[in-house]
């Protein structure tokens, strides 16, 4: 059916909840992240006491893109996306850390 629809120029937009360990980035059990083009993950994380909202093109096929994992926030006016989250690790478990190694910026900066 996918292949039947964008065979005919329609754009598939399709969802699915990854509920095993994110760890594991074990997209679809079964291997529906073979069939597309792009596959954005999203994902909630604590951070410094809150709860957060960090997505990442995790595949975009025939396309160089970016793999920073980058908090985002859902406006009024849209979708915020924010800088790279390079001063913290362990972001994908969900409990992310900050870097011992990194000076602290400030949330928004």
């Amino acid at each position: 059916m996918i292949g039947a629809l964008t065979g005919g120029g329609v754009t598939v937009v399709m969802t699915t909840e990854v509920s095993q360990s994110f760890v594991d980035l074990n997209f679809s059990a079964n291997l529906m992240s073979f069939l597309t083009d792009d596959i954005i993950l999203q994902r909630y994380v604590e951070m410094e006491g809150q709860l957060r909202k960090v997505m990442t093109v995790v595949k975009m096929r025939g396309s160089q893109h970016s793999k920073d994992l980058r908090a985002y926030e859902v406006t009024e006016h849209g979708l915020v996306v924010g800088e790279a989250l390079t001063d913290y690790r362990g972001i994908i478990t969900g409990s992310a850390e900050r870097r011992e190694d990194r000076p602290r910026r400030r949330r928004g900066t």
